[in-house]
């Protein structure tokens, strides 16, 4: 009796880590649209429109503002964020990560490290 207590126990205990694991790195909580805004960055450089998409097990990044057209960005995933390395006039690393139900993001630039503030974005449908 005392074995199977202790294989049930286990099992419970490797249950609870593997859906902590899961909910901590899920990207997936990622994908769609998102009005984001980058307080920090120079007059005219704030706001942007950013998708993220899955395509033949791939994340893509669209990301449209100011001067800013970039088409199909590929993005890593590790340890629950995604990261791309973009060249929007200088080469920018943007990383996004999802933590207790927020999307976050970091801009990495020549100037320093930017915040970036997610929004889900709310367009009105072509008709």
């Amino acid at each position: 009796m005392k074995r199977m207590y202790m294989i049930f126990a286990g099992l419970c205990l490797w249950c609870t880590v593997a859906a902590t694991a899961a909910a901590e790195g899920d990207v997936k909580k990622l994908k769609g649209s998102w009005d984001v805004t980058v307080p920090e960055a120079p007059y005219g450089y704030q706001d942007y429109t950013i998708d993220i998409r899955e395509k033949d097990g791939m994340y893509l990044i669209d990301v449209k503002g100011a001067d800013v057209d970039v088409k199909d960005g590929k993005l890593t995933e590790k340890d629950g964020r995604l990261s791309a390395e973009l060249y929007v006039g200088e080469p920018v690393t943007v990383t996004v990560w999802e933590e207790d139900g927020v999307v976050k993001g970091m801009a990495d630039t020549t100037q320093g490290q930017l915040t970036c503030h997610f929004k889900k974005a709310t367009r009105a449908k072509k008709q």
